[in-house]
């Protein structure tokens, strides 16, 4: 195996292995902390959705797994997994807004 391969995918993989580790942790760590509105990830994604006209374009659906959470702009469905669907906490609240913004971003065509 050449040498120069193992340099720069060695250093990417333990990269990703490392920001993988660290969102998986905080996530887990502000899962514990519940928001003062009381309102769970998809309650907060509708809030959202709705402030922009974009509730009634937009669905919500519930999906297995853990950090599984996406937009899909082919259907115009916000996917969140079952620990920010249905959580009231800063995590769940963090994730859901963080998905909306993709759903906005479509919306608005916006591009790099």
């Amino acid at each position: 195996m050449n040498m120069t391969y193992l340099l720069f995918i060695v250093p990417a993989l333990l990269l990703s292995l490392y920001a993988q580790f660290k969102v998986k942790s905080t996530f887990n760590k502000y899962s514990k902390v519940r928001s003062s509105r009381g309102m769970s990830g998809a309650e907060v994604a509708n809030t959202i959705l709705r402030r922009n006209g974009m509730a009634s374009t937009v669905s919500i659906e519930p999906i297995r797994g853990s950090l599984t959470d996406h937009y899909d702009p082919t259907v115009k469905a916000l996917r969140l997994s079952e620990p920010v669907y249905g959580s009231n906490s800063i995590s769940a609240i963090g994730v859901a807004a963080h998905e909306v913004g993709h759903a906005i971003q479509h919306q608005q065509q916006y591009g790099p």
